[in-house]
């Protein structure tokens, strides 16, 4: 016995005419034929006395009727009850944003979107990506904010934009007069200021320029971006930031790569039985109106159908 049984029953009991009930359910006529017939053997009696025209229900038909009606009508409450939970995002929720994002990120959305959705309370938590995933995993967080993509197939990833990179570098002849810089250019500098390992922003730098000199007798390790700046301003030297690190009051100089220019895809990620696309949507925006305009930026949102 099927829920799709049970609509083809009220269907024929509203209508008495197979034709119209097929059209009305957007199915054929033999196939409401077939499945009210399985129905009936199954159930063991007849719900349709057919030799009457036009047909009408039996006795036991009249029962059976009544009662569908009644399912049916708690499976569409049911169906609208799950309906306005995934589309409320009343509530508490866990985030993780790592280190690298969530200074220069969660102070520009945490106000206005605490504004507008006064019933959501979002707990964020800076945390490594391996930490991230692992946490997503075990569902002991909900949503992550990181670099991507990460090709973890429970994990669904929503893009957000593209940040590029920046040259961050003490102002001496070499950079104050620069507009831009290329990653060969870099490689020929000394002391690269770097994030300790475990941050995958140490990883993309050294993805950039493959062959960086590091000739420092200072080997500082730091898990923070302003930490390296500050260094930076002063000892010497250079390192590389996102573009969102970078503010009016920095005392280095600040210079853009030539294009096409390094960036990092900056994404939500989400375990894939996460429902809450609502969320997931009401946080995307927020945080495409307030990172910069100069970012190339997702659009586009597909919802995934729970119903």
């Amino acid at each position: 016995m099927t829920i799709q049984q049970l609509e083809y029953v009220i269907a024929l009991n509203t209508y008495r005419h197979f034709v119209t009930a097929a059209k009305k359910c957007f199915v054929t006529q033999p196939t409401i034929t077939i499945q009210v017939k399985k129905l009936e053997d199954e159930i063991g009696f007849l719900i349709f006395d057919k030799s009457k025209s036009p047909f009408e229900p039996t006795a036991l038909g009249i029962m059976f009727i009544k009662k569908a009606e009644i399912i049916l009508r708690e499976v569409n409450e049911l169906k609208n009850m799950v309906s306005q939970q995934l589309d409320n995002i009343d509530g508490s929720f866990k985030i993780g944003v790592i280190p690298t994002i969530s200074p220069y990120l969660i102070p520009l959305i945490s106000g206005s979107f605490t504004k507008k959705y006064p019933n959501t309370i979002l707990q964020i938590d800076e945390m490594q990506t391996s930490n991230i995933i692992t946490a997503l995993q075990k569902k002991e967080i909900d949503i992550g904010i990181l670099v991507t993509p990460l090709d973890e197939p429970f994990i669904r990833e929503i893009k957000l934009y593209n940040e590029p990179f920046v040259f961050y570098g003490c102002k001496n002849d070499f950079a104050k007069n620069k507009k831009t810089i290329s990653a060969k250019e870099i490689e020929k500098l000394d002391n690269v200021w770097l994030l300790k390992k475990g941050h995958c922003f140490r990883n993309q730098v050294l993805n950039i320029c493959d062959n960086l000199n590091n000739n420092k007798n200072i080997k500082f390790q730091s898990g923070s971006i302003e930490a390296l700046k500050k260094m930076v301003d002063n000892y010497g030297g250079f390192t590389l930031v996102p573009e969102m690190a970078i503010s009016k009051n920095d005392t280095g100089c600040n210079i853009q790569f030539v294009e096409p220019k390094p960036v990092r895809e900056v994404s939500i990620v989400i375990h894939h039985t996460f429902a809450k696309d609502a969320l997931v949507d009401a946080l995307r925006i927020e945080i495409l109106d307030k990172t910069p305009k100069e970012f190339v930026k997702n659009k586009r949102f597909i919802k995934i159908n729970w119903k």
